[in-house]
């Protein structure tokens, strides 16, 4: 009989948890129209943040693109205007080296009435690889800390006080699934677990002055960093999930971003303690992989 009512008790538990992980797909998001006229947004050229370039110019705003690599930039930039007859700005930084990332941004979007802003941008490792046997590890720690970490925090310095201001906006902030747990690509996890913090922590500050503050982790999503190129039913586009974050906006703090990623944290979250151990496995896997592909690769250089 005990063990009846707690099997039952767990179940009911676990429903529970399903449904809140859910239940935000069945809540109307903000509009983001109405947060301003323009959204900025980094790593734009590329990926989920192309992704989210292309969503927000299709629902009418106008869109700030900041990455590093001018043309690209000026590319993206050209499609969204002819498509979606929307205006652009193009902001070329380097988080990885430019040291004024703040300031620029401050000073050329200055007179835009900024609504929104995703702090996109971000870099990981090569492949997964042990702590110590990255190669040139102090230099790519850093500039991967630059890249994940400091961009986000120079950027939403320079746009976070005129929402303040005006009493309105949002800032998506993205993390990512390995925040949770990522052994051999410990440094990329840490960092990722940073943003996590750091928004759960903004959103209680600013939501009483009427910033909107959410975070979001994906699972995989098809792009340059995930190195998957075809969609699944777990894997979206780029711009499937960028649009399914942003149909989520106003509605929770933190999301997965994907139903089919709240459905994988979800499962993950069951097996406990035994979850970081099948990660690791998986990504010993990958390593291995990777580095025959090096070697091969090295020895038909020499050829």
């Amino acid at each position: 009989m005990l063990v009846t009512v707690a099997g039952y008790v767990a179940l009911v538990v676990v429903a529970a948890r399903l449904l809140t992980y859910l239940s935000k797909y069945l809540k109307s998001p903000l509009t983001v129209t109405k947060l301003g006229e323009w959204a900025l947004v980094t790593g734009a050229t590329d990926g989920i943040g192309k992704g989210f370039c292309l969503d927000l110019a299709k629902k009418g705003m106008n869109i700030v693109l900041v990455s590093r690599t001018l043309d690209k930039l000026k590319a993206v930039a050209t499609e969204i205007e002819e498509k979606y007859k929307v205006k652009t700005m193009v902001i070329d930084i380097d988080f990885t080296k430019d040291k004024n990332a703040r300031e620029r941004i401050e000073t050329e979007t200055k007179d835009l009435a900024l609504g929104l802003l995703v702090n996109n941008v971000g870099m990981s490792y090569e492949y997964p690889e042990y702590f110590l046997e990255v190669e040139n590890g102090e230099a790519k720690f850093q500039a991967l800390v630059d890249c994940n970490i400091s961009s986000m925090l120079a950027v939403t310095r320079a746009v976070l006080p005129s929402m303040v201001a005006r009493g309105r906006g949002a800032v998506i902030n993205m993390s990512s699934y390995s925040a949770h747990c990522g052994p051999l690509l410990a440094v990329y996890a840490a960092s990722k677990a940073f943003v996590i913090q750091f928004s759960s922590d903004l959103e209680m500050e600013y939501r009483e002055k009427g910033v909107t503050i959410m975070c979001a982790a994906p699972y995989y999503v098809v792009s340059n960093m995930s190195k998957i190129r075809r969609a699944s039913l777990t894997t979206p586009t780029a711009t499937v999930y960028a649009a399914s974050v942003l149909g989520q906006l106003g509605t929770t703090a933190f999301t997965y971003g994907y139903w089919a990623h709240d459905l994988v944290a979800f499962a993950i979250s069951l097996l406990g303690p035994v979850g970081p151990m099948v990660t690791h496995h998986v990504l010993k896997s990958v390593r291995k992989s990777a580095l025959r592909k090096k070697a091969k690769a090295a020895m038909e250089k020499k050829d």
